[in-house]
């Protein structure tokens, strides 16, 4: 038997469709508990997660910077984190997703970064081309993503978002749909769906087979992997008129609707168990 801690900061997680089964049936062989990081800083989620012995694994689902701390300080006790707080990290901070991105030579939209919104209006208006993409410099819930096609449009946020940190993407054209791509360990499981930029769009998935995958889906789906270091990810593609495009990395996502996930996870962290057993 061995001990496992889910890094989490949703308290409906321990009840997720994929999350929580698979944490179910984990617990059938091993001890699971929680570490719920919602109202801790760093510092108080640490001092918390020092009343246990140190986990065999530790599987980080929260992205809060207080987790992040946690997963950071945890891997200079040599614990095994998944994903890395290094992997986690570039996942969001979309600067530096950018840099890996192109070092690798992978499909990826120009990106700016600027200081904050009120600079980008101040010092780059007259320069920009619309349509294009902003995001929130770090990914986070309730960032700031969205479509502008004009620069009444991008003044139009300065009242919410002025003081932001912000990143301009160059807009890619495309069929009007999402490729969703889901990795758990060499695992994939695809699906697509209408492109959340259009106004209504349904969010059903269209579930896609692995015969379905063309293979240079599936070679950027398994470079992402291998330059960020992460064994649970998701990936979204979509079509523009010059191939696909990366437009997002999500660092362990839920896995919600994808059938078979559960038992992924479960064979993964049953692999992971086992290597840590044989090495220790």
């Amino acid at each position: 038997m061995m001990n496992i801690c889910l890094i989490m900061d949703n308290p409906e997680t321990p009840h997720h469709p994929v999350i929580g089964v698979a944490l179910q049936k984990l617990s059938q062989a091993h001890t699971v508990r929680l570490l719920d990081v919602r109202s801790s800083t760093g510092e108080q989620a640490i001092a918390q997660e020092k009343a246990f012995p140190l986990a065999d694994l530790y599987l980080l689902k929260s992205h809060a910077p207080q987790a992040l701390e946690v997963a950071h300080y945890l891997e200079q006790q040599r614990a095994t984190v998944v994903n890395s707080w290094a992997s986690s990290v570039a996942c969001q901070d979309r600067v530096l997703m950018a840099e890996r991105m192109k070092e690798a030579n992978l499909p990826w939209p120009q990106t700016t970064f600027f200081p904050s919104l009120e600079h980008l209006l101040s010092q780059s208006l007259s320069t920009l081309t619309f349509p294009l993409i902003i995001k929130s410099h770090y990914s986070h819930r309730g960032d700031l993503v969205g479509k502008i096609d004009s620069a009444e449009e991008l003044q139009a946020l300065a009242p919410r978002w002025n003081n932001e940190p912000v990143v301009i993407q160059a807009f890619a054209a495309s069929d009007g749909w999402d490729i969703k791509l889901w990795v758990i360990d060499q695992q994939i499981f695809a699906a697509r769906r209408r492109t959340p930029l259009t106004p209504g769009a349904s969010k059903e998935d269209i579930p896609l087979s692995a015969q379905e995958l063309p293979e240079e889906w599936v070679h950027i789906t398994r470079a992402i992997g291998h330059v960020f270091d992460l064994r649970l990810y998701g990936v979204d593609l979509l079509m523009s008129e010059h191939g696909p495009v990366i437009v997002d990395v999500n660092s362990f996502p839920g896995f919600r609707g994808v059938p078979g996930a559960d038992n992924a996870l479960v064979a993964l962290v049953e692999d992971l168990l086992s290597s840590a057993e044989s090495a220790s």
